[in-house]
């Protein structure tokens, strides 16, 4: 017997009432699966500067130059 199957025997036996309390349960659990789901960090960035050769600090300085101006120049 699965758990799909355990779960569909038990609510069978509730009155109708608590039957609808448990459909509003699984409704609430699958809104918070979905929620987790999509605030999981998306890490496709990651490497990608790998293929740059400067350091931190010149990396640093750039960013600010670019915040500051309106051109990028390397």
């Amino acid at each position: 017997m699965t758990i799909t199957d355990i779960i569909e025997q038990r609510a069978r036996n509730l009155p109708p009432e608590y039957q609808q309390m448990v459909l509003d349960f699984i409704d609430s659990l699958f809104i918070d699966n979905q929620r987790i789901e999509s605030e999981k960090p998306c890490l496709n960035w990651a490497g990608a500067l790998s293929n740059v050769k400067e350091d931190v600090f010149s990396l640093q300085k750039k960013a600010l130059l670019w915040r500051d101006t309106d051109e990028i120049s390397d």
